[in-house]
């Protein structure tokens, strides 16, 4: 395995908003340099996964991050997670910009980590999940903001979204949070009011129990928005646990002794969450 933290403004000499402003690519890869010729099979390209965070946009959760990569890493995934900024210092379109930046660069740079340009997945926890949202959903005038993304003709072929804050139904503010109280036609920044038949085959999970992110107005919401433009998606919705269960296992389990009860229920999601990958043609298979 190899790890990588790459400063996307540096990459792409970008000009940074603010002395606040983040954009940290963090990667965890095989590679066959480090891992040896005979372990990796070097013409076997990986699928990635570019992973977003939550954290209401006002902080990235670690609880979402690195378990996350390592979670997906036994599946055969290449996995980055993106430090993207946060409120009240920065707003949009800043994390969206650092998204697409972090997109395009998975994609110019896949040959590098032994990966699939064409096998990026998106991997979005509450807040992160309505980034993924909006990269998943990109407007005309949106595209404009970062031109390398359209240059090279970077996208992904699929997204995961993880208990996602797609609207303004929650409690933690994400929407207010990322544009800020005064910032018109918030309703715009739905992911419910964007998705249409372009939008990236989804897997989405959620809990009945979460009170952060209603699970109905949100995640169920989606589900049945790409089934009315025919997306090919799956919808979980696990009976128990609250909101942030991460990957719900000793890893990421809190002082809570829930997560014991809920590891072989909502601790499978990231095995389902493969399946459909694989079913789609975004997962690592045995063919070269």
């Amino acid at each position: 395995m190899k790890v990588t933290n790459i400063d996307l403004y540096k990459y792409f000499n970008w000009p940074k908003p603010n002395k606040a402003a983040k954009g940290i690519l963090h990667g965890i890869f095989f590679d066959k340099e480090t891992d040896g010729d005979l372990e990796i099979n070097k013409k076997r390209l990986r699928p990635m996964m570019l992973i977003f965070p939550g954290g209401s946009y006002t902080f990235v959760s670690q609880r979402e991050a690195t378990p996350v990569c390592v979670s997906f890493l036994k599946y055969g995934f290449n996995c980055f997670y993106l430090e993207y900024s946060v409120a009240p210092k920065n707003r949009y379109p800043t994390m969206l910009i650092e998204a697409m930046m972090a997109l395009t660069y998975l994609y110019k740079k896949a040959k590098d980590f032994y990966s699939d340009p064409n096998k990026i997945t998106l991997c979005g926890f509450s807040a992160g999940g309505h980034l993924a949202g909006m990269l998943s959903s990109l407007q005309k005038e949106e595209r404009e903001l970062f031109y390398p993304l359209d240059k090279c003709g970077a996208h992904a072929k699929a997204a995961i979204f993880s208990y996602p804050a797609l609207t303004e139904d929650t409690n933690g503010g994400t929407v207010k949070n990322l544009l800020g109280e005064d910032f018109p036609n918030k309703a715009a920044f739905s992911i419910l009011n964007r998705a249409r038949e372009d939008f990236l085959p989804s897997f989405i999970w959620t809990t009945e129990e979460d009170s952060c992110v209603n699970p109905h107005t949100n995640a169920e919401a989606l589900k049945k928005k790409l089934d009315s433009y025919h997306v090919p998606n799956e919808f979980v919705l696990f009976p128990k646990g609250g909101h942030g269960l991460s990957t719900c296992d000793i890893n990421t389990q809190t002082s809570s002794s829930a997560y014991d009860e809920l590891s072989d229920t909502v601790g499978t999601w990231v095995r389902k969450a493969n399946d459909f990958l694989l079913e789609i043609g975004a997962g690592l298979t045995d063919k070269k």
